[in-house]
Order: C-alpha cells, then sequence, then structure tokens
C-alpha cells in the first residue's frame, strides 16, 4: 500500500512539473469558474510574475467580451468541454488572443471537481494570419498582374488580374504551366529565367500572347521569395499590360516622326502665339535651317499684315479654330503665301494647352493660278477660235470667238460633240486627228460646216497638249475663218484674168489702129504725090486726110481714157480688196515660212502694179498700205472706233496713221478736216 501510494505521489509530481514546465498556458478553476492555479506560462502571457494576480479571480474576468466568456462557460457545464479562439486582456490592457481548450475534471464516482484550462498564445499568429489575410487580398484584388511559380518557372498562383490579362477566368487554365509558355520568345523568355535564378531578379519588358493568340506587352519584375533562412523558396512575379500603352507610344513616336517629315509645315505656339516648336518643312518655308532662329518668336511676326495676323489670333482664342490663306514674308524678306489651318489643343479636363498650325507653301500655285487665270481670259477672249477636246476628239471647251464662227451663244450645243462633226469632210478630219495623235501637230486649211448648214473655209493649227511627263492630256486647235480672204483671192483671180484679156483687146487694137495708121501714111504719100499731078485730087485727098486724123485723134484719145480707166479700176480694187489683207495677214502670228510667202506674194503684187503707180495721185504715192486703207475709210465717214474695230487695231494706232497722213498732206497743225480734204483731192 505504502510503495502504491508512493508512485501516485511520484507520478502526482511528474504530472505537477510538467504542467508547471509546459510551454503552454494551463489553469484549473473551480466549478464556479474562480482560478485556483496557473502555471508560470499563463503568468508570461498575462504579463505577471505573481499567480496571486490570478487566484481567487474569475476566469470571465479576463475576457475582453464577457458576454462571450460566459457563453463558453455555460458551455463547459452542459458539454463539458469547448475549444476554440476567445480574445482577452493582458495585465497592462494591450489585447491578447489565445487558442482554447477548458475541460470538466471528473472523479472516479464521474462527479465534476474542477475546470481544467489549457491554452495557447496565438495572438502573433493571428497578427500575422490577418497580415497575410490583407496582403493575399491585396494581391488577388491588385490591379497589376501577380504570378508565383517554383523555381523551375511552374506556376503555383495567379491573382484575377493576371487571369483577365491573359484572357482566362479559370486559375485551372494556368496552374501547372510553364511561365515560358506565355512568352513569345521561348529564348527570351530562358535567359529571363537564367537572370532571376543568378541574380535574384530582373525588370523589363517582355512580349508574350494572350489566350486567344493576340500580342500583349507587359513590364515585368521577376523575385525570388527567400525564407528566414535564406534559402529561395518561390519565384514571385508583379507585371503591368502595356500593350495599349505601347501602341499608344508607337503612335505617338509615329506621329512625331510624321510631323517632323511631314512635306507640310506644322509648328506649335503657346495660348500667346509664341512659338514653340516647328518642323524641317517649315524652317525650309520660312528659309532658316536651325529651328532657334524661329523658337520663342510671335507668329506674328512672320504675317504681312499684322493687323490681319491679330484679327486671325483673336478668331483662333474666341472660336478654337482658323482656316485660310495669308501672306507672308520669308527670311530673306521675299513674300510667300499660305493655306493655313490653325486649332487650339485641349488636354483631357477640356483646358487649351497650345495652338497648333498647319500650313502649305502656296506662292507658286498662286502665280500659277493668276497666270492661268490670265491665259484662260485670254483664251476667251482671243478673236481666234480655240477648240480643245479630249483625245478621243470629243470637245471638251470652246471660247466665244469659236461659237461667234460656228453661229450659237450656247456651248452647250458643242461641248461633247466630235471635232469631226464640224468638218465638211469627216474622212479629212479623222485624218488630220490620226496626223496630230502620231506626229504632234497639224497645220492647214479645211472647209467647216456652220450651225446653219453654210461652209466656212478655215486655216487650223492643231497640236497634241502633254503634261510635264511627256504623256498627252488633250488636243487644242486654233481655228482661223479665212472665207473672205479665199473668196477675195478668188475675186483676185478673176480680175486678173479679166484685167489680161481686156489689156489684149486694147493691145490688138491698137496694134490694128497703128497698122491702120502706117497704111494711111503710105497712102497719104501716095496722095501727096499724086496732088503735085492734080490739084483737085490733092485737096480732096488733104480733106479725106484731115478727117482721117480728127478720127486718129478721138481714137487715140479714147484708148488712153480706156486704158487709165482699167489702170484706175486696178489699183483701186488691189488698194480696197487686195492690200488691206495682206496687210492684216501680215500681222497675224505666222511662222518663217508663211511670212515668206506673204512677203513673195505682195512683192509680186507690187510688180505687177509697178507700171500703173505713176498714174497714182501725189498724196496717194506716199502713202503705206495701212494708210491708204485708213484713209479711204476716213473718206467713207467711219469714226477712229469703228476703223480700230474693223482692222482689229488699237484707237491709239489709228490715231497715228491720222496723223501720219495729216502730216504727209502737209496738214499738220492746220484746222482743215482730213475727210473734207481726202473727198476734195478725189473730185
Amino acid at each position: 500500500m505504502f510503495l502504491k501510494d508512493r508512485d501516485i505521489n511520484e507520478q502526482l509530481l511528474i504530472k505537477d512539473r510538467a504542467i508547471a514546465s509546459s510551454i503552454q498556458g494551463i489553469g484549473i478553476g473551480d466549478l464556479d469558474g474562480r482560478i485556483i492555479y496557473v502555471n508560470d506560462a499563463v503568468l508570461r502571457m498575462w504579463g505577471s510574475a505573481d499567480p496571486s494576480d490570478f487566484l481567487g479571480r474569475s476566469a470571465l474576468e479576463f475576457a475582453r467580451s464577457r458576454e462571450e466568456a460566459e457563453q463558453i462557460m455555460k458551455t463547459v457545464m452542459e458539454k463539458g468541454s469547448w475549444e476554440g479562439e476567445i480574445a482577452g486582456q493582458r495585465k497592462d490592457g494591450s489585447p491578447i488572443i489565445v487558442h482554447l481548450a477548458a475541460n470538466i475534471v471528473y472523479n472516479d464516482r464521474g462527479e465534476p471537481l474542477c475546470i481544467m484550462d489549457s491554452f495557447i498564445d496565438i495572438t502573433d499568429r493571428k497578427t500575422m494570419e490577418g497580415d497575410l489575410r490583407i496582403k493575399d487580398f491585396a494581391i488577388a484584388s491588385s490591379i497589376q498582374g501577380i504570378g508565383i511559380g517554383d523555381l523551375e518557372g511552374n506556376i503555383t498562383y495567379v491573382n484575377n488580374a493576371a487571369l483577365r490579362m491573359w484572357g482566362a477566368s479559370d486559375v485551372s487554365e494556368v496552374l501547372g504551366r510553364s511561365a515560358l509558355e506565355f512568352a513569345q520568345s521561348r529564348e527570351e523568355a530562358e535567359q529571363v529565367m537564367e537572370t532571376i535564378l543568378l541574380k535574384g531578379s530582373w525588370e523589363n519588358e517582355i512580349a508574350g500572347w494572350r489566350k486567344d493568340d493576340s500580342p500583349i506587352i507587359v513590364h515585368l519584375a521577376a523575385n525570388i521569395v527567400y525564407n528566414y533562412d535564406g534559402e529561395p523558396i518561390c519565384i514571385m512575379v508583379s507585371f503591368i499590360d502595356i500593350t495599349d500603352r505601347k501602341k499608344i507610344e508607337e503612335e505617338l513616336r509615329i506621329k512625331d516622326f510624321a510631323i517632323a517629315s511631314s512635306i507640310q509645315g506644322i509648328g506649335i505656339g503657346d495660348l500667346e502665339g509664341n512659338i514653340t516648336y516647328v518642323n524641317n518643312a517649315a524652317l525650309r518655308m520660312w528659309g532658316a535651317s536651325d529651328s532657334s532662329e524661329v523658337l520663342g518668336l510671335s507668329a506674328l511676326e512672320f504675317a504681312q499684315s499684322r493687323e490681319e495676323a491679330e484679327q486671325v489670333m483673336e478668331t483662333i482664342l474666341e472660336k478654337g479654330s482658323w482656316e485660310d490663306e495669308i501672306a507672308g514674308w520669308r527670311k530673306d524678306g521675299s513674300p510667300i503665301i499660305v493655306h493655313l489651318s490653325v486649332n487650339i489643343v485641349y488636354n483631357d479636363r477640356g483646358e487649351p494647352v497650345c495652338i497648333m498650325v498647319s500650313f502649305i507653301d502656296i506662292t507658286d500655285r498662286k502665280k500659277m493660278e493668276e497666270d492661268l487665270r490670265i491665259k484662260d481670259f485670254a483664251i476667251a477672249s482671243s478673236i481666234d477660235a480655240i477648240v480643245i477636246g479630249d483625245l478621243d476628239g470629243n470637245i471638251t471647251y470652246v471660247n466665244q470667238a469659236f461659237l461667234n464662227m460656228w453661229g450659237d451663244d450656247n456651248p452647250e450645243t458643242v461641248i461633247g460633240r466630235p471635232v469631226t462633226s464640224f468638218a465638211k469632210s469627216r474622212e479629212f478630219a479623222h485624218e488630220v486627228i490620226e496626223i496630230v495623235m502620231h506626229e504632234g501637230s497639224w497645220y492647214g486649211e479645211l472647209e467647216g460646216v456652220k450651225k446653219d448648214n453654210s461652209t466656212v473655209t478655215v486655216l487650223l493649227a492643231a497640236n497634241l497638249v502633254t503634261d510635264a511627263a511627256g504623256q498627252a492630256v488633250c488636243m487644242m486647235g486654233t481655228v482661223v475663218d479665212i472665207t473672205d480672204r479665199k473668196n477675195a483671192q478668188k475675186q483676185l483671180e478673176k480680175y486678173n484674168e479679166e484685167l489680161e484679156t481686156r489689156v489684149a483687146e486694147r493691145t490688138r487694137a491698137l496694134v490694128t489702129a497703128n497698122e491702120r495708121l502706117i497704111t494711111e501714111i503710105e497712102e497719104r504719100k501716095e496722095i501727096e504725090k499724086s496732088l503735085r499731078q492734080k490739084e483737085e485730087e490733092v485737096r480732096m485727098q488733104s480733106l479725106n486726110l484731115k478727117e482721117t486724123n480728127t478720127a486718129l485723134k478721138i481714137l487715140l484719145k479714147q484708148r488712153e481714157q480706156d486704158k487709165e480707166d482699167i489702170e484706175e479700176k486696178v489699183l483701186t480694187n488691189m488698194k480696197e480688196l487686195v492690200m488691206p489683207y495682206i496687210e492684216t495677214l501680215k500681222n497675224t502670228t505666222l511662222d518663217k515660212k508663211q511670212k515668206a510667202y506673204v512677203d513673195i506674194l505682195e512683192s509680186n503684187i507690187f510688180n505687177i502694179l509697178s507700171p500703173y503707180m505713176k498714174k497714182l495721185s501725189t498724196f496717194y504715192q506716199s502713202f503705206t498700205p495701212m494708210q491708204i486703207q485708213i484713209a479711204d475709210l476716213v473718206k467713207a465717214g467711219k469714226t477712229t472706233k469703228e476703223i480700230s474695230e474693223m482692222l482689229n487695231l488699237s484707237d491709239r494706232a489709228i490715231e497715228f496713221h491720222r496723223n501720219s497722213i495729216r502730216d504727209k498732206l502737209g496738214l499738220k497743225n492746220k484746222k482743215i478736216n482730213l475727210r473734207s480734204y481726202l473727198l476734195s483731192l478725189s473730185q
């Protein structure tokens, strides 16, 4: 019995020491919850060194929530035990969280003796769990993609942002896979992995593939995670999708390059109009090579009109934009005209930040437009008929002179029609077009048909018009109505034939008269001889001879008068019907060959008329053909304006010729009417 009690005491001692030295807090209380024992671990947890701070006190006092402690006590008493976490307060008032296991201790008879509590201080663990929970939530809800992988690069965790970036919704599609699979370049990914394992971290941009095989670019920061012993345990990666940013950067780079290399001048200025940027095209337009010559200057300084530039600036600030043409000065002082487009640039908040200007140098274009306008006016107002057609021979433009020649004022009746439809012989017109298309030009006469079906003879100069590259773009023809000239030529030929006939007839008459005269003279000699013989016969013969002489004188006088009439008529016809048109023809645009023909024609006509020139009136002999023509028109009662319109000369040219005529007639500085004087000379 003694040995048995001794064994029990030893066992009890061992248990007491085990309880006392346990790292777990152990406390014993009665069935009312009053503490009757605590070990050292409890004292340390509560922050005390004296058990008396506990003994006799209710365990409920140490709970943060008395209501919660009472509920636990009730559960222990009803069920015999309770286990869980409970929050309390240390001696210094600081919080403590313990994992508590409370049990009723029974005797051999099953009667409850006391309540035994064992508990572990899990305050730090709960704090760590809280911190870890916060960090887990932060990682899971981060807008950055975050992933964790083992040291071989196999993925063990990804957050939702990473899934969204990749285009998935279930982590099972990613977990367990090698991170290298997601890179566009496996070789590059392997080099990154080697760098991470060698240096412990890596950060840069890398290109990958999304789930749908679309490209993605991320800014990646990878680090090896070490435990407290400094041993690597995993690799953590955080990354940001910069695909859109890279795209924007690329677009911005392209736009920057486009602006810098644009053939349009582009400038940027502040809201006061001071220049902050110009591209190379703007510098070239202004005539500079260094932007430092421009930056900081007011844009208003480059305008020809400061007032106009200030008005433009006011419009821009008021309406936000302006577009039109404006004149300025280059660096060397030469003028420049630009087509200017100005806009205020706003930020995301709608606030104006700067003014952007784009402009094109239209100086040459404006000059060309002015030259073209002058040429268009010249063509439209030309007295020569001008027609333009496409390469198929269809008319695209005619001037007023062409319409007048055609006999209509409406160009719509002509535009679009084949040019060959105006020719009397369409076959010949087609041949002319073929020559123009192959040889580039054609010059000659052809017959056309007017709107009223009357025939017109024209002199046509047709040319193929080419562009700067030598490609044919259209055909152009200049048409001159020479119907009257052709008729005049025919009439002249007819008059020449009649003149030759009448001269021949007069010559034959003169020969006959001369022959008769010679015969009569011979007869008179015979008669004179006879008269010596017979006085009566002489008297009679003398009488006959006298009568014959009288008749011969009358005949010779008549012949001279007829000859003067013919000469006067020939000279008058030449002067009025031929010489004016030759003079007009000489004033038209002729090539060297045509001018030579006209000179020859004029020379031959003067050669023909030279035998009769000495018969001209004295005042006409010193006149030029043009002065003769103007003198006749003045004599006919025509005014200076009417003469200028008839001869296609200016009023000043007619006045010049009138003054020359007065000078040659000795009327200079004399108050004598020129028409009256000319009429008096012709009487």
